[in-house]
């Protein structure tokens, strides 16, 4: 005899909505439906109980956000309160809604989150859609280097935006780092890095403030019944000072030297690779880059990146770590034999 199928339990997301997400779409909702909207109606179209809906209602205002109930045309409705009066629409220049428009093609990379779907949403409320829009939009093209899919990330994004806005401890499998497997999270801030999204915050285990890479972040969760504090002393822009990139490794700054052959000079010269960076020109033309890091990970990829065109001078660590990766490549292609 086979088992009878599980019914689903009331209230639960069955289709593409998790808690998380379905607290964003109802936010959504409540934004762009400045008359307010009835319950029965959202449940609905998200595939859940009203019951469900008044719950997530009330952990919008525990979020902060001030709803109220009014009567439109005989129905009851809810909507977000919003304070003072009408005021007239945003009047934008040509040259300000180009700006605007080019943010926007930069911020496709993350279509499919939050940050896309609110982006886009505001976008719309300043630059009102007509032929002119379109023709700004065509005026600037963002080519991303390799980004990556967040399409497919939209339900952990979700979570940790929960986490984020709402002071949730984070519950999740981290694939990456020296302690992967399950981790808990205190979220304070998301950063965007080379198309990258981040998240930082206090790793409860360790008690130490840590960066994770949300694509590595699986089986997200916002624990409604972990809320936290958040650390008054934490400074997310304390917390990379003098990293090189997004990893810092410590707080001890080590002297960093690099001399670059003229043929990249002009590609190198004109870019700021570190706050504490000095240029200088040396004798034939080279270049050299001087500058104080907190970690040297991504200082052995920058200088692989150039070939034989960059050399380290300082520190001796960062010397080794190049030759070696550099020896490692070459016995890849056969130990250097020009025959093979």
């Amino acid at each position: 005899m086979s088992a009878m199928p599980r019914r689903p339990s009331p209230g639960r997301p069955t289709g593409q909505y998790t808690q998380a997400v379905r607290l964003f779409q109802l936010h959504q909702l409540l934004e762009t439906n400045v008359e307010g909207v009835r319950i029965e109606e959202i449940a609905r179209d998200l595939g859940v109980t009203p019951r469900s809906i008044r719950r997530d209602l009330k952990a919008l205002e525990a979020a902060g956000i001030e709803l109220e109930a009014v009567d439109v045309t005989g129905e009851r409705r809810v909507r977000v309160v919003r304070a003072g009066k009408a005021t007239d629409p945003v009047r934008l220049t040509r040259y300000q809604r180009y700006s605007l428009a080019a943010v926007r093609r930069m911020f496709d990379v993350f279509t499919g989150t939050p940050l896309h779907d609110d982006f886009s949403q505001l976008f719309a409320k300043l630059s009102p859609p007509g032929d002119e829009e379109g023709a700004m939009a065509d005026r600037f093209h963002y080519i991303p280097e390799a980004p990556r899919n967040y399409r497919k990330l939209k339900d952990q994004v979700y979570e940790v935006y929960d986490g984020i806005l709402r002071t949730l401890t984070l519950q999740f499998h981290y694939e990456g780092g020296t302690t992967a497997g399950l981790r808990k999270v205190e979220p304070y801030a998301l950063v965007l890095y080379q198309n990258r999204l981040y998240v930082v915050g206090r790793d409860v285990q360790k008690d130490a403030d840590r960066t994770f890479a949300i694509d590595l972040m699986k089986r997200v969760r916002a624990l409604p019944a972990a809320p936290f504090k958040r650390n008054p002393e934490f400074n997310v822009q304390r917390l990379f000072e003098g990293a090189f990139g997004i990893y810092g490794g410590g707080s001890e700054r080590q002297h960093v030297v690099v001399d670059f052959d003229a043929r990249v000079a002009q590609y190198i010269e004109p870019r700021e690779w570190h706050p504490t960076q000095k240029t200088s020109r040396l004798p034939g033309g080279e270049l050299r880059i001087e500058f104080d890091a907190t970690g040297l990970t991504e200082v052995v990829g920058w200088v692989l990146r150039w070939g034989s065109a960059a050399v380290v001078r300082e520190p001796d660590e960062l010397k080794k770590r190049v030759r070696d990766e550099l020896a490692k490549g070459l016995d890849r292609y056969g130990g250097g034999d020009a025959a093979g």
